[in-house]
């Protein structure tokens, strides 16, 4: 180390220190400057490991810099084929975020590129460059690992990993290495939800640029991780001294910063190293940060249970106080997302513990809506265990009808009633809108649907409120189970929605009730069609 750092003078020291920390340098040159800098400092090895590159990188520019000065750390110019524009590669990067066309499991380079507008050689070429293999990943705690935590904040990102307890995969959790490395592509990048790809060897979905924090974003882990267990946390920003120093207080949290390119070139790493046994909890978590991408969502955080792999009986029901609203809709999308996926089925046993971790709501309170749900008969619990109801056909035409009337009685009210609608009816509306331009229909069923119990609780009928609610969750269930695909088109979603709030807003009640009959009447006519075909 020492004999490195003779070959550097004060004036070379102080103009690599001077270009690493100027805001007018490209982002690249700066961490190349910082990287030779520290390797005058610390030597070779030291210096990768706090660049997060290898070793062979972090020589390779040592000696680029030794031969060729300053100047050499710059972007070298391109030559051969043209890049590829910012703005191409940002849109095929963010079907990541985006739920695959209908029927199918994931998307492919041919799907991408249909949807691109862009030929299948260049979607290939950008995920080639994209999510490279970095042999110089080696960060991730030993053996398999759990990913624990992701956070998505302007400030900057972050990814948690524990070392597994060695669960053995769930039955019929069984993963192919391309569905495995498809939900890894989503949480690695995430961090399209609040920023846009700024290109290679600069800040590619790293958040170096003005706001970055990256104190801000340990405390975030820390507030959300449990305390007494190590974590591993790959960072997009840089570590600061004012990190390094909250690090050093924190010992259990081990913080690495991989910032620019590099950050995407985490995908083939995790993927390798994430325990099989926790795919289909991620593929939940795949399916919310689509949902909050289709709701125009710039921030998203999870954080695991720390218990969920633990293998347990289901606890024993405890009297609780009534969930509230949001453990009980997180509960039902787990419950309908697991049926989608094979997990459960009709009259088959509920694992509050399975549904625990899907959701991120705790067994207890898993268990608290279960036991709700049975109250309302809406799901079953024969011999002491509760299990999913074995519905006919009827019964989903019966709940849609009974849905639809107590619906006439809402928008009647709602639309007698001075002041105006919630800002949620907006905001869902908002997120029919995207759901429409970006082709996301199951999303926009149940954003739809979402609008509609916004609705009901706004009309200031409470008992009618709860039964449209009541009716709402019983059909997301029954749909679930039969598979139904009652949505019709989301343009027709967005434009019978519109109808509906222009003649609340305009105070007509006749007309507000002959809008919302023209949206029933449109989602029956495809939830019949389906129906018939299954009798």
């Amino acid at each position: 180390m020492g004999d490195i750092a003779s070959q550097l003078t004060a004036e070379e020291r102080a103009v690599l220190l001077h270009v690493a920390r100027s805001r007018f340098t490209p982002q690249g040159t700066a961490a190349r400057a910082r990287l030779v800098a520290d390797c005058a400092d610390l030597g070779v090895a030291e210096a990768a490991r706090r660049a997060s590159v290898s070793r062979v990188t972090a020589a390779k520019w040592w000696q680029r810099y030794r031969t060729s000065g300053i100047d050499s750390l710059d972007d070298a110019p391109r030559t051969g084929r043209p890049a590829v524009p910012r703005g191409i590669v940002h849109q095929i990067l963010n079907h990541a975020l985006i739920q695959p066309p209908a029927n199918a499991s994931r998307w492919t380079t041919r799907t991408v590129a249909e949807s691109a507008g862009v030929s299948q050689a260049t979607v290939s070429r950008i995920r080639r460059r994209n999510f490279r293999r970095d042999p110089g990943v080696s960060f991730l705690p030993d053996g398999s690992s759990i990913v624990t935590y992701l956070d998505v904040h302007p400030s900057g990102c972050a990814l948690g990993f524990q070392a597994s307890r060695g669960a053995a995969p769930a039955p019929g959790s069984t993963t192919t290495p391309s569905a495995r490395l498809d939900v890894i592509e989503t949480l690695v990048c995430a961090p399209l939800l609040c920023r846009s790809f700024t290109g290679h060897d600069q800040a590619t979905l790293s958040g170096t640029g003005e706001g970055t924090d990256a104190v801000a974003v340990l405390r975030r882990a820390a507030e959300r991780l449990p305390a007494a267990s190590p974590v591993t946390l790959v960072v997009d920003v840089e570590l600061d001294d004012a990190a390094r120093q909250w690090l050093l207080r924190h010992p259990k949290i081990d913080a690495h910063s991989v910032t620019g390119e590099d950050w995407l070139a985490l995908v083939h790493h995790i993927a390798d190293a994430v325990d099989p046994g926790q795919f289909a909890e991620l593929f939940e978590v795949q399916r919310l940060i689509r949902l909050a991408h289709s709701e125009g969502a710039g921030e998203f955080t999870w954080s695991r249970n720390p218990d969920v792999s633990v293998p347990a009986a289901d606890p024993a029901p405890q009297p609780q106080t009534e969930p509230s609203a949001e453990d009980l809709m997180s509960v039902v999308r787990s419950l309908c997302t697991a049926i989608g996926h094979g997990e459960l089925q009709a009259g088959k046993p509920i694992s509050a513990r399975n549904i625990a971790r899907r959701s991120g709501v705790s067994p207890g309170r898993v268990t608290t809506v279960l036991a709700q749900l049975t109250a309302e008969a809406l799901i079953d619990k024969p011999a002491g265990r509760y299990r999913l109801p074995v519905p006919a056909p009827v019964d989903v035409v019966e709940t849609y009808t009974a849905r639809a009337l107590l619906g006439t009685a809402i928008v009647r009210k709602l639309a007698s009633m001075p002041g105006p609608l919630p800002p949620a009816v907006d905001k869902h509306y908002a997120g029919l809108v995207r759901c429409d331009r970006l082709g996301l229909a199951s999303e926009a069923c149940m954003i739809d649907l979402d609008l509609q119990d916004e609705l009901a609780q706004a009309a200031a009928m409470p008992r009618m409120s709860s039964m449209f609610v009541h009716l709402s969750v019983q059909l997301r269930i029954f749909v679930a189970i039969f598979g139904l695909d009652f949505r019709y088109p989301t343009d027709e979603i967005v434009a019978d929605d519109h109808r509906i709030l222009h003649e609340l807003r305009r105070r007509d009640p006749v007309a507000a009730v002959a809008a919302w009959r023209i949206k029933i009447d449109n989602c029956a006519r495809f939830m019949v069609n389906h129906l018939s075909s299954m009798e």
